[in-house]
Parts: structure tokens; C-alpha cells; sequence
């Protein structure tokens, strides 16, 4: 039902694929500035896309009771396809924004010392 929302304790998001978008986004945006991308970069990532999960769970939220309990499936796989090309856009969105607003201390997109 309302279990936690840990993005952090298990493989939801693709590293990989967040590090490469990273460092298109410094070539593309800051002369390729930076060459690496730390943990630090995308553990940032990961609790702003658990961040809007969170937001677009709260919408949802229940004013004067429980959330009653269903075992039915409400999505359909092509709900699904498309909100996860939205969430995909989303992140995209959330490395483009931190690699434009990094400052340019170093080669490695991450908390500046």
C-alpha cells in the first residue's frame, strides 16, 4: 500500500545511463568541462527522482481515511510504457539541470570541495 519509498536500497535507476547522459550534457552544455561523474552525482539524481515519486504519490493522498486495500492491478502495460517514458524524460531533465548548474571546480560532476 503505502510502503517507504528508498530508491537508494535497491537497483531502480540505470548508472550507467545517468553517468553517459551526464557527460553528453557536459559536452553539449559546458564545452566538456567534466570528464567524470562521482557517487556523490548520483546518489543527487537518485533522491531527486525519489523526490518527485514522492510529490506524485502525495497528490494522491487520501483526506479522511485509510487507503482502502486492492488487489487488482489498475495500469495497463501501456499506461506503464508511457509513464515510464515520462519518468525517463524527467531524469533526463533533473542530470541535464545539475550538470548546467555545476560549478566548474575540477573534471568530476559532484559536490564541489
Amino acid at each position: 500500500m503505502n510502503e517507504p519509498l528508498d530508491l537508494s536500497s535497491g537497483r531502480y535507476l540505470n548508472e550507467t545511463a545517468i553517468r553517459n547522459h551526464a557527460l553528453r550534457c557536459s559536452a553539449q552544455f559546458r564545452a566538456g568541462k567534466f570528464t567524470r561523474v562521482g557517487q556523490d552525482f548520483i546518489d543527487e539524481v537518485k533522491a531527486d527522482a525519489e523526490a518527485a515519486l514522492r510529490e506524485l504519490r502525495a497528490k494522491a493522498a487520501t483526506q479522511l481515511n485509510e487507503p482502502l486495500a486492492h488487489e487488482d492491478t489498475f495500469t495497463t502495460g501501456l499506461f506503464e510504457l508511457r509513464a515510464s517514458g515520462i519518468l525517463n524524460d524527467l531524469i533526463g531533465r533533473i542530470v541535464q539541470n545539475k550538470v548546467r548548474r555545476q560549478p566548474s571546480c575540477g573534471k568530476t560532476l559532484g559536490r564541489t570541495r
